[in-house]
């Protein structure tokens, strides 16, 4: 009787572009290096969403433990998000893990919940299009000022109050 060496799991959806079936085979360790590119979360968040150690989460990455199965539950839900944001063209998809779009909920929060849903990942990538397009309009990319994308900030300016 074999044994595999590295556990892997199995995730046969429905694909976009076509009506065919394509299985998602790959580990946790390969889940968490697609998120970590795509949506470049620190470890300390990662681990705080899947609710375990940074130590935990080297593991998993080294492929040294693999994680529980509701845990990598939401490791593939979040790995899937970072495949749309890839697919969609959004170069900036670290920006709108934190941006509180649903209901004070950011893509993080429900993520951690295991309630990040295919909508959600969707209203994400319209908002990131949106920015990209008012930042065209804005006349900033044909600026010869050193380009920044500072403007684009998911959080307000906090001001005073007037009074």
């Amino acid at each position: 009787m074999l044994e595999a060496r590295v556990p892997f799991h199995v995730d046969v959806g429905m694909a976009d572009d076509s009506q065919e079936q394509r299985p998602d085979v790959r580990s946790a360790s390969d889940h968490l290096s697609n998120i970590r590119q795509v949506l470049n979360p620190a470890i300390a968040d990662l681990a705080t969403v899947f609710g375990v150690s940074r130590q935990a989460i080297y593991k998993w990455i080294g492929e040294e433990a693999t994680p529980e199965p509701d845990k990598f539950e939401r490791i593939r839900a979040l790995s899937h998000a970072a495949d749309d944001f890839r697919g969609a063209g959004i170069t900036r998809a670290s920006s709108m893990l934190k941006m509180k779009a649903f209901e004070g909920r950011s893509l993080m929060d429900l993520a951690a919940a295991g309630q990040l849903l295919p909508s959600h990942i969707q209203s994400l990538i319209a908002e990131a299009q949106a920015m990209d397009a008012a930042y065209d309009r804005s006349g900033l990319a044909k600026s010869k000022a050193k380009p920044s994308d500072d403007w684009r900030t998911e959080v307000s300016i906090p001001g005073s109050p007037e009074r």
